[in-house]
This record gives C-alpha cells, structure tokens and sequence, in this order.
C-alpha cells in the first residue's frame, strides 16, 4: 500500500469523514452531478456500498486515485445513477510491475479478415479493422502464459448509429489490444485486479438524456381563450409530432364551446321571456356543450390508456 493511500477515508461511514477525505471522495469521481432534466445541478453522493468497494479495490490493488490510477464512474440509466469503477491500462500495468511474480509480456499480436495472426496491423494492408487482438503475459511462477483474447464485436465502443466512437474509429487496433492486455493482466494477477476494469473495456457513459414531461392536453385546450389559441396549439403538436386523435377530439370540442360563449355574448339583452329550452331530444344534429367535453374526455382517456396521448 502506497502511502497516499493512508488519506482515502477507513470507511464508508461520510458521518466520520473529514473534510480533505470529503474532497478526495468527490475527486475520486464518487459524487454524480445531474445535467439535465428537473434535477440538473444536483449532486448525488454515492451509496454507502458503491463507496466501501471503492476503497477495497483501491486498497487492494494499491492504485491512487488522487493520481488517476482509480477511479469511480456514475452513469444515468433510466432515471438512476449506475456506478462502475474503472481504472487505466497503466494502472494494470503498475499492479504487476510492483508483483515480484511479473515477468513480462509478449507484443500484441492481431487477427486479419483472412485468419492470420500479425503483430502489426495496417487497415490498408489487413482490412478495416482487425477481427481480434492477443496479449500474452508470464509469470515467473507459471510455466504457461496468461492469455487475454479480445473479439472486436465484443469490445468495440459505439455511437448511437452503430458505427465506431472516434477513437476506436481512429485506433481500433490499439484499442483491441489493450482490451486484450487488460485480460491477460487479470488472469495472471486475479488477487490484485479482480473486480477492476480498465475505460477501454467499458464503453463510455451516454449522454444524459433530459426527461420530456407529459403535457396535460386537456388543461391546455381548457386555457385557450379564442378559436386562433386553440389552432396555435394544435400546430404547435403537430410540429411536436404528438398530434392524436384524442388532442383533435379535445381541439374540437373546445372550438364547439367558444362558439357557443361567442354567441350567447352576441345575443342582445331583451325583455322577452326567455323560451322553455328544447327537449334534448328534440335537438336534431346538436349537441350539447357539456356532451361535447363528456365525448372529448372519454376520447382521451381511452387514447392515454393506449400511450398515444403521451408526450413524445
């Protein structure tokens, strides 16, 4: 154990920490800050286990990481914040340079399209990119290597389209091959780096996508004042690309009760009795204002159930 690993806190326990252990933690990568949505700009610490496995593979692998050779990545999934902690080639490498048991490695070597293994890989030469990369390490202990083979498909980092992260896009064959050297040092020291990955074996968090609420249609409609609102709206959700059957449901009923507003206030004031109102069955091809929301709702509600009425 190095001694910059004494100022890492004894525990998890933040209620004993001090205030450079506080710091070291947060440096460490251990507290998530949002970037979007309705909690952008909070912090979130991580849990208690997430924080007591840190400090034993950092104890346990003696890596520092006030020098970047450890550290803790916090990746937003589905609203919750997954934790990993990772660690570089280099850090691999100083866990079995400090083993009295190392005893070297052999160059990488790579697969081509055709099968054949090489120890240099030129895409002009070989193909785009190769199909594998090998890396043998030895032990003074061992009388055989420590093989870590790394299949491309199962390591190559992505964008959302398919098509490799630019790195991997520019070094592939580099990339492929520290995967490849990652493994090998994880068999031939499993004491020391079990349970720790290097960056190049996991792909990089994704970009924080902000959370689009819901948008109450039927509030909406109720708020707007004149015919022109109602129709802004509609063509607002129609760009949105969220314009149902059920927004049009509401969008009519609602043009059908501004008409009548509009013409109950057209109406002069006069001194004639007011005519007993119509049987409603009497009413041939009208309908009530109250029937028109009554349908409108029902529409809706049946159109959320289904998720067409949801934002997108």
């Amino acid at each position: 154990m190095t001694a910059e690993l004494t100022t890492l806190p004894a525990n998890g326990d933040v209620s004993t920490w001090t205030a450079a252990e506080k710091a070291i933690v947060e440096a460490a990568g251990l507290v998530f800050t949002h970037t979007y949505g309705d909690r952008q700009g909070q912090r979130e610490p991580a849990p208690r286990p997430v924080v007591e496995k840190f400090l034993s593979l950092s104890r346990q692998s003696g890596l520092n990481p006030l020098s970047n050779q450890i550290w803790c990545i916090g990746r937003l999934s589905k609203g919750v914040v997954e934790w990993a902690v990772q660690t570089g080639i280099d850090g691999f490498r100083l866990v079995a340079d400090r083993s009295d048991k190392y005893a070297g490695q052999d160059e990488a070597e790579w697969m081509t399209d055709k099968g054949e293994w090489v120890t240099a890989f030129i895409p002009k030469l070989h193909g785009g990119q190769p199909l594998a990369a090998r890396v043998r390490v030895y032990r003074t202990d061992w009388e055989r290597p420590a093989v870590g083979v790394a299949e491309w498909g199962a390591y190559v980092q992505t964008k959302r389209d398919g098509s490799p992260v630019d790195m991997w896009q520019r070094q592939g064959a580099g990339q492929l091959a520290k995967c490849a050297e990652a493994l090998a040092l994880r068999k031939a020291f499993p004491m020391d780096l079990s349970g720790l990955y290097t960056v190049d074996e996991i792909p990089p968090a994704p970009a924080e996508q902000p959370i689009i609420a819901e948008r109450d249609w039927r509030a909406e409609l109720a708020a707007c004042t004149t015919h022109e609102e109602v129709e802004d709206l509609i063509d607002r959700a129609e760009n949105d690309g969220v314009l149902t059957d059920a927004v049009r449901g509401l969008a009519f009923a609602r043009h059908g009760m501004l008409d009548r507003a509009e013409q109950t206030a057209a109406v002069p004031p006069t001194d004639t009795p007011t005519p007993p109102p119509t049987a409603p069955s009497e009413r041939v091809g009208e309908v009530s204002e109250e029937e028109y929301e009554r349908i409108a709702n029902a529409e809706f509600d049946a159109a959320l159930a289904r998720g067409e009425a949801r934002a997108a």
